[in-house]
This record gives structure tokens, sequence and C-alpha cells, in this order.
């Protein structure tokens, strides 16, 4: 069934930050297909179907295609899809939309990750607009770099408090960081941290080293529902390092857009998006 879109019936979108943002890509971000505005208020499915002729399954609560380039369940490739960075737990159909929300469909290679909870693309997201309408209180720690990105997200609007909160922004070294990146499987991280080595998974060729990496962003989901809880860590092998990451991210967010994690040069300069061959 073809769902088409491109504006028929469509709710009027409103100017300025309240709009949504919905972004179509493919294989990890690599390419955009389509980027466009929304008006919230509407389930995620509709907001793409506003802005992209798709093709849905199971009684139009899946989507199999967009602008005509579809999924291949034979090949592990299909369209999944975040807000505000995190990946939810339910159909686009039953996900509302909320003023200034990110919508991000990617077709990508899932057969290794089936779940990525969270990815860093859509930054300041979720640190701003939080998940499904609710705002969360931001903490921002570690190395002193790390009022650069607090500053930043202020700034933006966020919520940041000088106490403990769900959403947590680090910025600490490799050896700060210790095990707490390795699991990249189990929490679902394109660009992970293996003995001081940053491993960045590149699709269908699997995990591989990059040497040349001094630095990292990954976000991902503490155990529980999804938005409960975001953890990004920017790391670097040294404090040095770590900071220009954190420097990046705060003056340059677009660096970050549409990936799911990056490994940086000792100076912020972009070496690889994970995912990504």
């Amino acid at each position: 069934m073809i769902a088409a879109g491109c504006g028929r019936g469509a709710a009027s979108v409103p100017p300025g930050p309240a709009a949504v943002q919905v972004s179509v890509t493919r294989d990890y971000g690599s390419t955009r297909l389509v980027s466009a505005r929304a008006a919230p208020g509407q389930s995620a499915l509709n907001a793409l179907r506003r802005v992209a002729h798709v093709g849905t399954s199971y009684g139009g609560r899946f989507v199999e295609s967009v602008n005509g380039l579809s999924g291949d369940r034979s090949a592990s490739d299909d369209w999944l899809y975040f807000v505000n960075g995190i990946a939810p737990d339910v159909g686009a159909a039953d996900m509302r939309l909320h003023p200034g929300d990110r919508e991000w469909w990617d077709r990508r290679y899932w057969r290794d990750l089936v779940q990525t909870p969270v990815a860093i693309g859509a930054w300041p997201e979720p640190f701003v607009h939080g998940y499904d309408g609710h705002r969360h209180q931001v903490s921002v720690g570690g190395l002193g770099c790390a009022s650069r990105i607090a500053g930043a997200l202020r700034t933006d609007g966020a919520q940041v408090t000088s106490g403990t909160a769900p959403y947590r922004v680090t910025v600490e070294t490799f050896a700060q960081a210790g095990q707490g990146l390795a699991d990249w499987r189990g929490k679902g991280l394109t660009v992970s941290l293996t003995g001081g080595q940053v491993m960045v998974y590149r699709g269908s060729d699997g995990l591989q080293p990059l040497p040349a990496a001094h630095a990292l962003i990954a976000g991902f989901q503490p155990p529980g529902a999804p938005g409960a809880a975001v953890d990004v860590v920017v790391a670097g092998d040294d404090q040095q390092s770590a900071c220009a990451a954190a420097a990046q991210l705060a003056d340059h967010p677009q660096l970050v857009r549409n990936t799911y994690a990056v490994a940086l040069d000792a100076e912020g300069g972009l070496l690889a998006a994970g995912g990504r061959q």
C-alpha cells in the first residue's frame, strides 16, 4: 500500500522552532534523502507522509519504503526511526510528535545491531525537548571543559542542573570511561572503546579498530524505558583530546548531524561516523 503525502490534508506547519524537523537518510545517515518541516500534534508516521511518499505494510503501521526506496529483509536493510535521537519502542503510527521534536528515519543494515537506542545525530536533542513531550533536567559533568557544553545547552533551552539528573553528558578521558563503552552490542554503540582503543562499527563489514582516533562521542540508554534516561559520553585518550571533542560538540553541532556516534582526531576533526562503510 502506498500512502502518498506531500501535503494532502496536512496540518499547518508552525513558524520557527515549534515545527517538527523531519529527516530521511540511508546507510547510518551517510546520504540525506529528505529534510523538511512538519506540524507537531500528529503521529510520526503521518508527519513522514506529509513530506514523502511512504509505502507501508501490516495495516499501514510498518514503513516499507520512502520515496520508492524499499527495505530489503533478505539483506537485513530496513527503515528505522528516532525521535530526538531516541529509538521509540512503539510504532510510528503510535508516536505523537511535540513542538520542536526531531524525527529521523534511516534505512540501514541491522543484522548486528537491531537496536541502537540512542543516536547523537539530533544534538542538542534530547537534552532540550526531551522525549514524548517530557523534558528532563540535564547534568553536565566530568572535566572542567564540560562547562562549554553546559553553556551551549543552556543557550539552546536545556534545563541544566548542577545536581544529578536522568539525562547526562560526561566529558572524560578513556581511562575514566573504563569499560563503560566496551559493550557495543549490548548498548547499541556504533563507536565503542576497548582497551583504550576506539572501535568503529562498519555495518556489514563489522567492528574495526581506528588507530588514528583520539576521541569519540557516543550515547546510550541506561536500563529502563526509552527516554527515561540518556547518557552521552565525550571521551578522549587524554584531557586535551576530550576537551577538543567537547568544544566541537558545543560550537559545531552540525558535525554530528544525522550520525549515530563519531570518532574524532586529537583536534576534534571527524574521522568516522559509526555504521558507515
